[in-house]
This record gives C-alpha cells, structure tokens and sequence, in this order.
C-alpha cells in the first residue's frame, strides 16, 4: 500500500505536468489567434509551459527510484535502453505518422516542414534540431533521449557512468553562468539537461522524510513553482532563460519529493490522468486544434467568455489522451511486452 501510495503521488505529478501544457497551448495559441482576436484566459495560465521543466525533474526522478539497484550491472543495461526505446517511440511514431498522412492529404493543417523530407527523417528520429521540429512537442524527447543515454552509462559501469554524469551537469552549469552557446552546444549543455540532476538528487533525499515534512515541501516548491511563473507571464520580470529553468526546476523537485513521500492522497481522477500524461502530451494539440475547427463550423466560441473555452479545451486535450492511452498505447505496451528482457517495473517508468 505504501509504494501504490507513492507511485500513485508521482502520477498526480505526471497529470499535473500534462494539464498545465495542455492549458498552455489552449491559453497562448488557439484562444487568442483562433477563438478570441488577441483575447486569452488571463495570462497566468501562460506559465503552463514549465510543465515540462516538471516532467524533467520527475523523469531524473523515476529513473533513480526504478534503476538505482540496476547500476553498475552491465547485465541489466539492454534491457534498459530498450524499455526506453519501447516507452518513447511506438506511439510517437504512431501519432507523427497519422498526423504525417494527415498533413500530406490537407497541406494546410500542418507545418511547412511536414513535406520536407529531412524534417520528417530528423522527427521520426526524435535526432535534436535547432527549429521546431513537425510535432512540436518532440523537442522534449529529444532531450529526455539524452538523458536515457548518459543514465544507461550508469548501469553500465557506475563510477564511469556517474562521473561523465557528473561531468555533463558541471559544463551544463558552467554555460549556464558563463556563457551562450550556439547549436548543438546549446543543447547538449542547456539548462534543461540540470532539471534531471535535480531529480536524481531528490530521489537520494525523500525516503526519510515525514508526512507533515513532506506537506511543507511541497507546498514550499509549489510557492517556488508557481511564483516564479507569475512573475514572468503577469507581472513582466525578465528572467534569463536558464536561471528561470532552474527555479523551476528547484520548485519542482521539492514538489516531486514531498508527492513521493505521500504529502497529499492522490484519488483515482489524477491517477488516471497521469497513467495517461504521456497521450495527453502527445495529442491534446491536434485534438484541440481538430475540436476548435469543428466547432468554429457551429459558430463557436458563441457567447463563452475565454475561461470557460480554456476549460473545455483543456478537457478535450486531456479527453482525447485518456482515450489514446485506453485504446492505443496501454494494448500497444502490452503487445511490445514481450520483447523485453523482464517484467515490466511498473506504470510510471
């Protein structure tokens, strides 16, 4: 009971994460350039995009709580690299090749890069680009890859793995106090790639902490999180990019630890939204795009005031992602099971 309990936290965090990029792409896209002239939800709902600086933090998170008995068992490292491969890939290459055909058949839904044909090798790939890649949520995989990449190194040999480790966040923090760097050193050494260490480092640090101690933290990471948003998106403090990254990334991995420690119960909703974060984050951009065009055929936005559009499209996103992980990605990882080296390590890796 007690580890559902904090697996059940870490969901949370996962539908969390999903729901405030899902509202960010309803709030800063579709209502002010389709829906509403200009007009959005307000703009605090503009701070939904560290949603992603969330999943960073939990996915150096997870790969520490699910992996650390694996390291330096160069036994285990297959098995490894290919549950990743398997968790990444297969329904991204099921969404980016219906959106590919999609696109191809009505030119006018996609991005111009959809028929260019380095594009969509680099995409299928998920290989880093210094554009926008043609779903333009990948360029978080590509990130999430190369972290997989230097962990795997770890289980491989350990004090090898750890100090190259080591070695990656210690240039990725010297760039970010020293200098700016152009493509790729700007993404092999962005500030992101420190959201992970903060995750490794807050599943070393949760085991012992209280129930009460954990409340405090994840309220005091919440305040963190979410002040350092509002100060940007409503009150206009100009932040560098990588200094916001980490404040984030501190708030955030104070909030990861205190969900791990059970700081609040979780009920079936958020778990729910949470098995399915990876769907949501997948589709809920075309599936709002796709329900913002049918309903426009109707007439909408009618007389709804944006929160409340905000609010339904944050529910088709999410609608849409649950149905995805019900339907397609749940049967397919269950299909691809077997050709993993073990058993599965649970939902949330």
């Amino acid at each position: 009971m007690a580890e559902q309990s904090r697996l059940d936290g870490l969901q949370a965090g996962r539908a969390f994460a999903a729901l405030m990029v899902t509202a960010f792409h309803a709030n800063s896209y579709l209502l002010p350039d389709v829906l509403y002239a200009g007009r959005d939800a307000g703009h605090a709902f503009n701070m939904g995009y560290a949603g992603v600086e969330f999943f960073f933090v939990l996915s150096g998170f997870i790969m520490i709580l699910v992996h650390a008995r694996d390291f330096d068992r160069p036994e285990r490292a297959g098995r490894f690299f290919l549950k990743r491969i398997l968790r990444i890939f297969p329904l991204y290459w099921l969404i980016l090749g219906t959106l590919l055909v999609v696109y191809q058949m009505v030119p006018a839904l996609g991005p111009v890069n959809a028929r260019d044909p380095d594009a969509i090798l680099t995409s299928v790939l998920l290989w880093p680009v210094a554009g926008v890649p043609i779903m333009q949520v990948a360029w978080t995989l590509s990130f999430e890859l190369l972290f997989y990449l230097i962990f795997g190194i770890i289980i491989l040999r350990q004090r090898v793995g750890l100090g190259i480790a080591g070695l990656w966040f210690a240039l990725c923090l010297v760039t970010l106090l020293f200098f700016t760097p152009s493509w790729p050193l700007s993404f092999l050494l962005s500030p992101y790639n420190l959201l992970f260490g903060f995750g490794m480092i807050a599943a070393r640090s949760w085991q012992k902490l209280s129930v009460p101690s954990a409340r405090v933290l994840l309220a005091a990471g919440l305040v963190v999180f979410v002040a350092t948003g509002l100060s940007e998106v409503v009150y206009g403090i100009v932040w560098s990019h990588g200094w916001r990254t980490v404040s984030y990334g501190l708030g955030a991995a104070a909030m990861v630890t205190g969900l791990a420690a059970k700081a609040i119960p979780v009920d079936r909703l958020s778990v729910l939204l949470g098995d399915a974060s990876y769907s949501i984050y997948l589709v809920h951009l075309p599936a709002m795009g796709l329900f913002v065009k049918v309903a426009m055929r109707f007439g909408a936005p009618w007389v709804m005031p944006p929160g409340l559009a905000l609010a339904v499209l944050v529910v088709v996103g999410a609608i849409a992602g649950v149905l995805v992980h019900l339907w397609l990605e749940r049967p397919l990882l269950r299909a691809l099971q077997r050709l993993q080296a073990g058993p599965a390590a649970g939902r949330v890796t």
